[in-house]
């Protein structure tokens, strides 16, 4: 994991953290810190448990179990359900979610309004997100679906005419969200000779990969300049289908979109049109709206790779999500500050 993983807890952390201390001390007045956690791999239950050998690891094989045992933990991991926090709701100082993306919960006022420290798995499964996000990208401009469909047919495949193979250096590509995903896109962009201008509310340090790095509210003036539009932002309500008609007519024609977010970040009726219409000439999306995509949707029928929202399954992502688990659990026996820890009020 990389500094910034390991700093990425946001400007509300210590104010979140305050309330911390308080239930600590509660709990060893008592006994043990107690955390609640799903059912986990032997080894990582020994792993955690060598890691905080003075927390009690309250293992629980489904939300029941959970509802009835949370009443008497200090943290969570997983089994973030509206049920189980409300039933934790006066003793839980910490509540670990298990992906990056906590859209899920925003509607939870036990977690939301409450002392409860919300932390994420933000930068865990980034790389291989970026990976696909990239494989999407060259896949389109070598026409790689089309010598697929002449493999499967077994036959030597021809160019499609009309169609142009192209190459990724010269173009210039605007990253929505530079965080965990979007920083990995842009890195890995700009390896292949893309200039990558990028939009982020918290990141203000400009990285060497990206030529600019503007404020998000500068997003619709940077859609003319791309050739390739990737988003990589949170859902939340103000990114909710901010890629919509007049965006997509802010687009060069011919545009290459790639939706590795939330599927609801793009308006699905404005993207068929504009890829009808040419103004976006491919799409590569992992996450559709709705999901999963229904038989006979309309983007099946189009120049659209569909992946069933699997760009975030690795073995490294898996060993990432551990490792900031293991972290968090650490510093949370230890009253440190938390990682990756959320703005509930922002939602991400």
């Amino acid at each position: 994991m990389n500094r910034r993983s390991f700093l990425a807890a946001a400007s509300a952390t210590s104010a979140a953290l305050a309330a911390a201390p308080e239930g600590r001390a509660a709990a060893k007045a008592e006994g043990r810190l107690k955390v609640v956690v799903p059912r986990l791999r032997p080894e990582e239950l020994s792993d955690l448990q060598a890691t905080a050998p003075d927390v009690e690891l309250v293992v629980c094989q489904n939300e029941d179990e959970a509802v009835a045992r949370v009443g008497e933990a200090q943290g969570l991991y997983g089994l973030l359900t509206p049920r189980v926090l409300r039933a934790g709701a006066k003793s839980l100082r910490w509540a670990q979610n298990g992906s990056a993306g906590v859209e899920h919960l925003m509607g939870i006022p036990e977690l939301v309004d409450g002392p409860i420290v919300l932390t994420n798995m933000q930068r865990a499964f980034a790389p291989e997100i970026a990976d696909q996000a990239l494989a999407y990208l060259l896949a389109f401009t070598r026409d790689i679906p089309h010598f697929l469909a002449s493999n499967a047919d077994k036959r030597w495949g021809s160019r499609r005419p009309g169609v142009v193979l192209d190459e990724l250096a010269g173009k210039t590509m605007l990253v929505i969200g530079l965080g965990g995903i979007g920083s990995e896109i842009a890195r890995r962009a700009y390896g292949f000779g893309v200039r990558v201008i990028a939009t982020d509310p918290k990141v203000l340090e400009r990285p060497l990969f990206v030529d600019e790095l503007h404020r998000p509210d500068k997003f619709r003036e940077l859609l003319p300049r791309a050739e390739i539009v990737a988003s990589a932002v949170p859902l939340t309500k103000a990114s909710t289908r901010m890629i919509g008609a007049e965006e997509f007519a802010l687009m060069k024609p011919g545009t290459i979109l790639i939706n590795v977010s939330r599927g609801k970040v793009v308006d699905t009726d404005a993207l068929v049109a504009a890829l009808d219409s040419g103004r976006v000439s491919a799409a590569g999306l992992d996450v559709t709206d709705p999901e999963p995509l229904p038989d006979g949707h309309p983007l099946w029928s189009r120049n659209v790779i569909i992946t069933p929202h699997t760009a975030g399954q690795s073995p490294g992502g898996d060993r990432r999500r551990h490792e900031i688990l293991r972290e968090n659990l650490r510093r949370f026996a230890a009253g440190e500050a938390l990682l990756n820890v959320v703005d509930k009020q922002a939602g991400y």
